[in-house]
């Protein structure tokens, strides 16, 4: 019978449950020593490292709010941010062939759609396609072992 892989956080539970005490008690002695030397706080590295990080942390924050609060603001005239875009389909039905344009939201990768002309969900994403063959045709990539090809002259799509 196979081994179980072990639990991790059930094991860094024990040894904290198990270490526990003495963990306090060295907590209690380093808090005595601190009260009697105040100047053994920042002798800690573990303190002295936290305090950088967190310096360093409120330096990064603060510069980024001064270069925000710094920028100019836009033109009047800007258009606001574009939440769209055009994909260009194919109708993969051999009858059809249709070739048309959705607006959908950024990353939309529900195909097949509906054709406009057939009415059936066999609308594929297109690809631009530049060899010297196809000479900027769209095409429905194919799927290979080796990636993305365009159907009629076989040149690789690069991801």
């Amino acid at each position: 019978m196979a081994q179980e892989n072990p639990n991790r956080l059930v094991e860094w539970y024990l040894v904290l449950r198990r270490q526990g005490p003495a963990l306090r008690q060295h907590l209690e002695d380093w808090v005595a020593a601190v009260k009697e030397e105040p100047r053994l706080i920042w002798e800690t590295a573990t303190v002295r490292y936290a305090a950088y990080g967190v310096g360093g942390l409120l330096s990064v924050w603060l510069v980024t709010w001064l270069g925000a609060a710094l920028a100019p603001p836009p033109p009047a005239d800007a258009k606001p941010q574009a939440t769209t875009a055009d994909f260009h389909v194919i109708c993969t039905n051999p009858e059809c062939g249709e070739h048309f344009v959705i607006n959908r939201k950024f990353g939309f990768n529900k195909f097949p759609v509906a054709c406009p002309k057939c009415n059936r969900e066999s609308g594929m994403a297109a690809r631009l396609c530049n060899s010297s063959a196809c000479q900027g045709r769209w095409v429905v990539p194919a799927l290979t072992g080796d990636g993305k090809r365009c159907p009629i002259c076989n040149e690789p799509f690069l991801e």
